[in-house]
């Protein structure tokens, strides 16, 4: 189990780096502090358990302004072993190690994957942290966390303004949270000492394996608890499952696209222009028409006994060609999108190519209208396969036709010339 868990979290990050928007903060985006949010809450806990404006945010005095060198602009990547981050940034922060310590602040977003990663007092995030671990000690302050972890550690000094979502086989919870809280755990501690509680001022809904007694001054809004998934099925299962999945597809997707850059660099150039209003028609047509076709032609020489053969290598040729058939889709929008905003930067393409299969992945996932999307996105692929096979030499045909036309006229001429030459 602890090697699937390590698997999932790297597989996380991936996925959570991939499906990033890269998006920053900008003049006109609201900054939540401590006078405005709900971290300026005092709370009733039991033994005057108050959390002041100093426990939820950190401010910086004069003597504590970073200088030039401690300030990075833009997005800001950290790979290796011992990772200490303790910048100013003013983007978003990637971080990739084993042991990874967090000091700074970031203007952005912060995403992190690691063995043991350590987010300390002076640490701040004005918009969410996204962490993958096997230990978290978390003592900062964030809007949003969302953590996936074997063990959450959250001390009394870290904050989350908003929401905070953790996974983990170990929660202890000391910290605060401004609004709703979402905790999966097989082993959920939520500190009720006085003096010294967790609040959450909001929503708490939690899975565990045992209720846990928390009174109004602990969580001021609703508890709503679920018990552990009956069986071998976990929260964290659950979500391994789905990481998994997208990671596959993924691969799977780039794999195709990678075939297609090596073996039909041609067939990528004229991808985008399966999208226009006639051609996608068309292509859509075109696979109703070879599914519909290609099932009664198998169906047909099953009766017959020399046919059998032929009929298995149709089915298994129509799978291959469906299951292609998404990532073709995914690969025909994507050069769509790259002509429309006209980017030549490779890493760009491969960016726009994951966010396309992620979304078609998740528009699949909606009940109902999920099935139809996936009907059409394979119907559209497998159209266009077809397509370009059958269509991808008319071209040459057409300008050997012309040339021989060309041709024509001037033996012709010759001939006309040869014969005046005798009459002289």
């Amino acid at each position: 189990m602890q090697k699937t868990k390590s698997k999932f979290m790297v597989l996380l990050f991936a996925f959570v780096v991939i499906f990033s928007t890269f998006s920053f903060a900008t003049e006109g985006e609201p900054v939540v502090t401590s006078d405005e949010g709900n971290a300026n809450v005092t709370s009733t806990a039991p033994g005057n358990n108050a959390r002041t404006e100093g426990d939820a945010t950190n401010t910086v005095t004069p003597s504590d302004e970073p200088t030039e060198e401690d300030i990075h602009n833009g997005d800001l990547y950290l790979v290796g072993n011992d990772i200490e981050m303790d910048k100013l940034v003013d983007g978003n922060v990637y971080l990739l190690g084993r042991n990874i310590n967090i000091t700074g602040k970031v203007n952005g977003c912060l995403y992190v994957c690691g063995e043991t990663v350590t987010v300390s007092k002076d640490a701040y995030v004005i918009q969410s942290m996204y962490i993958a671990a096997n230990q978290v000690n978390l003592n900062g302050c964030a809007n949003d966390l969302y953590a996936f972890a074997n063990k959450v550690d959250m001390s009394f000094d870290s904050f989350m303004l908003r929401d905070l979502r953790v996974y983990a086989d170990t929660f202890n919870f000391n910290g605060g949270c401004g609004r709703d809280a979402f905790v999966a755990a097989n082993h959920f501690n939520f500190v009720t000492t006085d003096g010294n509680a967790a609040l959450v001022y909001g929503n708490l809904t939690y899975s565990a394996p045992e209720e846990l007694a928390l009174t109004n001054e602990l969580v001021q809004g609703e508890i709503k608890y679920q018990k552990d998934f009956s069986g071998n099925s976990s929260v964290m299962d659950m979500v391994i499952e789905k990481v998994v999945g997208v990671c596959a597809i993924l691969l799977y997707a780039f794999v195709v696209f990678f075939l297609c850059l090596w073996l039909a660099p041609k067939f990528l150039k004229t991808t985008s222009t399966y999208l226009e209003p006639v051609t996608c028609a068309k292509s859509l047509g075109i696979g109703l028409l070879a599914t519909i076709v290609t099932g009664l032609v198998s169906i047909v020489l099953l009766f017959t006994i020399v046919g059998i053969p032929l009929s298995i290598a149709i089915v298994l040729l129509l799978v291959l060609l469906l299951s292609v058939a998404t990532a073709v889709s995914s690969i025909c929008i994507t050069y769509k999108l790259k002509e429309k905003f006209a980017y030549e930067k490779n890493y760009l393409t491969y960016l726009t190519l994951a966010g396309v299969v992620i979304a078609i992945w998740a528009l699949e996932l909606i009940p109902y209208v999920g099935t139809f999307i996936s009907i059409v996105v394979k119907m559209f692929g497998l159209g266009v396969v077809v397509n370009y096979l059958f269509t991808q030499n008319k071209p040459e045909k057409k300008e050997k036709t012309e040339t021989k036309k060309e041709e024509k006229p001037v033996k012709k001429e010759n001939k006309k010339k040869d014969e005046k030459k005798k009459e002289d």
